[in-house]
């Protein structure tokens, strides 16, 4: 869970500035129970590399880097985050292919 403060009660490790990231059920409680506290967001997935492969990709420029938006993270809906953060580095979505590990034009 990413939290825009950090919680006073809750064990929590600042990433940056601006977002806490929290793995405690008593917020994750909080969460479900509700009301949900501003800046919060819950997100649930996997994503593993094998050893080496994400210092292979970003060593082969195949990231795209930003700055933190906390806008972008904590107020724009899961699906619009990937287009918004493009836009957010001057570029056009619709250029850029994915997925078939193909060149970004």
């Amino acid at each position: 869970m990413l939290t825009g403060s950090q919680p006073s009660d809750i064990e929590a490790i600042q990433v940056c500035d601006g977002i806490f990231l929290s793995t405690s059920p008593v917020l994750l409680r909080r969460l479900i129970e509700g009301p949900l506290q501003p800046r919060t967001r819950l997100l649930t997935g996997y994503a593993g590399w094998g050893a080496g492969q994400l210092d292979a990709e970003l060593a082969s420029s195949a990231w795209l880097h930003a700055d933190v938006d906390l806008d972008i993270v904590f107020d724009t809906s899961a699906d619009d985050m990937w287009e918004a953060a493009i836009r957010r580095l001057g570029a056009d979505p619709t250029l850029l292919q994915t997925g078939g590990g193909g060149v970004v034009h």
